[in-house]
C-alpha cells in the first residue's frame, strides 16, 4: 500500500499563481514592515494567503476534544469511527467547531492583515481569504470550504469573500489520483471579486505543470507529501480513527480489493478443548497399560474439566468434545509409533475436522439467502485501511417460523478480522451443535 511522495505546495507556487492571474505582491519589503499587511494585490482585490501546513488531527488537545465527542455515541467500543455524519445536530456543531481551530485562527490573522493593507491601495474594493489546503487532509475539500466560508461570513465584517484551494493526493499504491479543486464564496454581495476567474485559471496552469513535472521528475526536490491516508490516534484506552476516503471504484488491478495493512496471517488458537467422558469410558481408558493417568479418579477428572471451563473466553471458549472408547480406540489404531494417541490430542482432532467443515462451508449472508433455522453470525465491520481497526461481532441465531429471529450475543465489539471473527463463529457452533455459520461485512468505512 506503500506510495511515492510528493512535495507540498510552496509560497513561490502560489505567487506564480498571482502574477499569472495579473497580481503582484502587496508588500515586498514585507520582512522590514511594523504593521503586517496582506499577501497580494489582485486588480480590485487585496489578498491574504492562508496556508494549512499541518495536519489538525495530530494535536493532542484535539484528540481529546474529538474522542470525548465521539465517546458520548459509541461507549463500549475499542475502536470508534470518526464520522460527522453520526452526530446529532449539536453534536456536528461542536464537531465543527473543534476540528475548525486552524480556521478560526486564520480568519482573525486575516482580518487585521486585509485591513491594514487596504490602508494602503484605495484603489482597491474588495477583501479576498484565500485558503490553500497544504497538510490538513483530515478535512475534505467540500468541508473546508464550508467552514471557511461560515467562519469568515460571521466573525468578520472585513473579509468580503473567500477562496479555497488544495492539491489532495489519493493511491493505493497502484493507482494515483490527483484533485486541484478551486471555489469561490461571495460574502459582501457589494464587493464582488470578478478577477476570480483569472484566479482559477492561473491556478490549473500550476496543477498542470505540477503535474508534468511530477511524471518527468522523479523524485521531486523536497517530497515529503505522502497520499492521504487513515488517521488515527488511541485516547483513554481506545483507538479513534478517521478513514482515507474511498478512491472512486474498486480497483482494476487489485481484483481482490484494495490492499489493507494487517498484523499477521496466522489466526490464533479459537477455542479451549477437552474430552468429555461418561464415567465408563473415563474408566475403560484408566486401566490400559502404558496410557498417560487421566487423573486419579473420576472425581479429579470432572474437577479438572471445571478448572478448564472456568477459563472460558469470549474469543476462545470452552468447548468439550464427547469422547467414546471405542471410537478412540479406532482413531488410535491409525497412529504410528511415537505419535500422541492421549484423548486430549483425539478431542482436537475431532473438534479440528468439524471446526474445517464449518469454515469450508460457510457462507455470505445476503438479502436474498436462504436461512437456515440455526446458525452461527460473524459479523465485521470493516474501517480504513488497517485491518487492525477491524471490529467484530459473533452471534447465535434462530430464525423463527412466524416473528423476528431470536439473537443471542456472543461475542460483541471485538477487535478482530473477519477470518478469525469466521474461525470464532465456527468455534461457537461446534460447541453448541448448530447447523452452519454464516457471516457479513459491513463495508460503510472500508478501504475497498
Amino acid at each position: 500500500m506503500e506510495s511515492f511522495l510528493i512535495r507540498r505546495l510552496s509560497e513561490e507556487d502560489l505567487d506564480t499563481v498571482i502574477v499569472s492571474a495579473g497580481g503582484r505582491r502587496a508588500h515586498p519589503d514585507a520582512d522590514r514592515r511594523d504593521r503586517v499587511g496582506a499577501d497580494y494585490v489582485l486588480a480590485e482585490a487585496i489578498v491574504e494567503l492562508k496556508s494549512l501546513d499541518e495536519e489538525g488531527l495530530k494535536k493532542p488537545v484535539r484528540q481529546r476534544k474529538l474522542a470525548e465527542l465521539f465517546r458520548k455515541h459509541r461507549e463500549a467500543r475499542p475502536v470508534v469511527v470518526i464520522d460527522r455524519e453520526v452526530l446529532s445536530d449539536h453534536g456536528k456543531r461542536e464537531y465543527d467547531r473543534i476540528i475548525a481551530g486552524p480556521i478560526k485562527q486564520a480568519v482573525a490573522s486575516a482580518r487585521k492583515q486585509v485591513e491594514q493593507s487596504r490602508k494602503e491601495y484605495s484603489e482597491t474594493s474588495t477583501n479576498i481569504l484565500l485558503v490553500l489546503n497544504n497538510g490538513y487532509s483530515a478535512l475534505s475539500h467540500e468541508s473546508l470550504l464550508k467552514l471557511v466560508w461560515e467562519r469568515a461570513k460571521n466573525d468578520s465584517r472585513k473579509i468580503d469573500g473567500v477562496v479555497v484551494a488544495g492539491c489532495y493526493f489519493h493511491s493505493d499504491g497502484f493507482d494515483s489520483y490527483f484533485l486541484w479543486p478551486m471555489d469561490y464564496r461571495l460574502i459582501n454581495v457589494e464587493r464582488p471579486f470578478p478577477s476570480y476567474e483569472k484566479l482559477r485559471k492561473a491556478w490549473n496552469e500550476l496543477a498542470s505543470k505540477f503535474m508534468t513535472d511530477l511524471m518527468l521528475v522523479s523524485p521531486q526536490q523536497n517530497s515529503t507529501k505522502t497520499a492521504v491516508a487513515d488517521l488515527c490516534f488511541d485516547y483513554g484506552g481506545v483507538t479513534y480513527v478517521k478513514p482515507a476516503p474511498i478512491l472512486g471504484g474498486a480497483s482494476t488491478f487489485f481484483v481482490n480489493g484494495r490492499p489493507r495493512a494487517k498484523n499477521t496471517d496466522r489466526c490464533p488458537p479459537v477455542a479451549t478443548t477437552f474430552a468429555d467422558m461418561n464415567r465408563e469410558t473415563w474408566q475403560a481408558i484408566h486401566k490400559l497399560p502404558g496410557m498417560p493417568l487421566l487423573s486419579n479418579s473420576y472425581e479429579e477428572w470432572l474437577r479438572e474439566r471445571g478448572r478448564a471451563a472456568s477459563s472460558n473466553e469470549a474469543l476462545r471458549p470452552f468447548v468439550p468434545i464427547p469422547i467414546g472408547f471405542d471410537d478412540w480406540m479406532s482413531w488410535c489404531s491409525t497412529l504410528t509409533d511415537g505419535d500422541d494417541c492421549s484423548v486430549g490430542q483425539y478431542a482436537n482432532r475431532l473438534f479440528d475436522e468439524r471446526a474445517r467443515h464449518l469454515l469450508l462451508t460457510a457462507r455470505e449472508r445476503s438479502p436474498s439467502s436462504i436461512l437456515p433455522s440455526r446458525y452461527i453470525f460473524a459479523i465485521t465491520e470493516f474501517i480504513g485501511q488497517d485491518q487492525a481497526n477491524d471490529i467484530s461481532h459473533v452471534l447465535d441465531v434462530r430464525e423463527l417460523p412466524h416473528g423476528e429471529p431470536s439473537v443471542r450475543v456472543l461475542v460483541e465489539n471485538a477487535r478482530i478480522g473477519h477470518l478469525h471473527a469466521v474461525a470464532v463463529a465456527a468455534a461457537y457452533a461446534v460447541l453448541g451443535n448448530a447447523e452452519c455459520v454464516m457471516w457479513q461485512k459491513d463495508l460503510r468505512y472500508a478501504w475497498m
